[in-house]
């Protein structure tokens, strides 16, 4: 097969020739990275699987994507995106279809952590081809498109997944996805143009420098483990345990099941566009994107507490709202970015993404670990106290974690008054 010499030059043929491809693989990475909340009943039954196991397995989707995020920036800058996400997305298929023919525990895992891996370029990847041909004006609208194209994939991953098992079991699913997986390859690889690069001296530091200055900064790690952890078990639960709690606390069937995920997937990619929407607006009233991380994260304790703890187990909303503000750790991105050059914006955001990842991966695997503590020999039905175990661990960190970003927002700021202080004084 031959590719497309086609230069894109009006906004119309970038649209299509760059951002569509790219947006049908962010799609399918969160498409990948949802299903098992839907699936966690099939894998459980036909293959005999505990908590521990199948937090395991769905996890290790988020230790390959988590690690490779630091490769993958040297990666993208050296190679350009549309060669590397092309052959990542062959990996991904890969891992897809060897998930469909497993029949044990580690085959699984190893599947997942080929799909994880394949896929961990989809966003940065993205971002990078954005950068290079889309004119700076346009980056926050394209991006709101973007991201609205994985709440896309997570709301496919609900009811319309459910339907599908009505046509077909686990294994065809991921079989139709590797199939789907290695098409939207192609198209990057045939499609995508190239632009090359003329790279500055602070582009061409040592990525070790420049996550050294990264991750010694006062303004990562004030921002950096709220965002990455508050994110990541937003991704751990969202991803996995949302399906069996609301089986096991809420008495939900299969299909009320993933009606619930449908409605809360829908609200967070409507609320994905309207936290950019909103963030761009509070501006005008100098708030920060940190600082609506900052309230939105303390909205996300709230659901939070109340899913830990099983105090409403019929009621929808505390999904839907910890679906939507989950979502707000994103900002940090864009707030830690201004605290460096330009040209370590994207390594910044892969510092984060690599917290928020790993954080995902230890999540969804400990909480299937205590539940089984909590209660050995179970496969399924699990108890509330062994969800509080479980949750209530998490949302410990994540208190905590926001106390610390308190107290070093205030320190920060006044230390910003007395250097204001100190100017007009001189």
């Amino acid at each position: 097969m031959r590719r497309m010499n086609i230069l894109p030059e009006t906004n119309f043929q970038k649209f299509t020739f760059i951002f569509l491809p790219f947006a049908c693989g962010y799609f399918l990475s969160y498409l990948y990275r949802s299903t098992n909340a839907v699936l966690a009943p099939y894998l459980s039954n036909d293959l005999s699987l505990n908590a521990e196991q199948l937090g395991l397995i769905t996890s290790a989707y988020f230790l390959t994507f988590g690690l490779f995020q630091l490769p993958l920036g040297v990666l993208l800058d050296k190679y350009g995106a549309r060669r590397v996400q092309s052959i990542l997305f062959l990996v991904a298929a890969t891992g897809a279809i060897l998930f469909s023919l497993g029949n044990d525990v580690w085959s699984l895992v190893i599947a997942r952590g080929l799909i994880g891996l394949g896929v961990s370029g989809a966003l940065m990847g993205a971002f990078k081809a954005f950068a290079v041909w889309f004119p700076k004006e346009r980056l926050p609208l394209l991006i709101g498109l973007f991201m609205s194209a994985g709440g896309m994939g997570a709301i496919v991953a609900s009811t319309p997944l459910e339907m599908a098992l009505q046509i077909t079991d686990w294994r065809g699913v991921y079989l139709f996805l590797g199939v789907t997986t290695i098409f939207i390859g192609l198209l990057i690889f045939l499609v995508v143009p190239e632009k090359k690069e003329t790279l500055n001296n602070e582009e061409t530091l040592p990525i070790l420098e420049v996550l050294k200055d990264i991750y010694t900064s006062y303004a990562f790690w004030r921002i950096g483990p709220l965002s990455g952890i508050a994110g990541g078990t937003g991704l751990a639960i969202l991803g996995l345990w949302a399906g069996p709690w609301l089986s096991d606390i809420g008495n939900f069937n299969k299909k009320e099941i993933a009606n619930i995920l449908f409605i809360s997937t829908i609200m967070m990619t409507i609320g994905t566009t309207s936290l950019g929407v909103i963030t761009d607006y509070l501006r005008k009233f100098n708030i920060s994107p940190v600082g609506v991380m900052g309230g939105a994260l303390l909205v996300f304790i709230i659901p939070f507490t109340i899913i830990t703890f099983g105090l409403i187990p019929k009621a929808i909303w505390p999904w839907v709202v910890l679906s939507i503000t989950s979502l707000a750790a994103t900002l940090a991105y864009a707030g830690l970015s201004q605290h460096f050059p330009t040209s370590y914006a994207a390594r910044a955001s892969t510092a984060i993404n690599l917290i928020c990842f790993l954080v995902a991966f230890i999540a969804q695997y400990a909480i299937g670990f205590v539940m089984q503590i909590i209660e050995p020999g179970k496969q399924y039905g699990y108890s509330i106290k062994a969800y509080q175990a479980g949750f209530g661990l998490f949302l410990g960190l994540v208190i905590i974690c926001y106390i610390i970003f308190v107290i070093m927002s205030f320190i920060e700021r006044n230390k910003n008054k007395a250097y204001i202080t100190k100017d007009n004084n001189v």
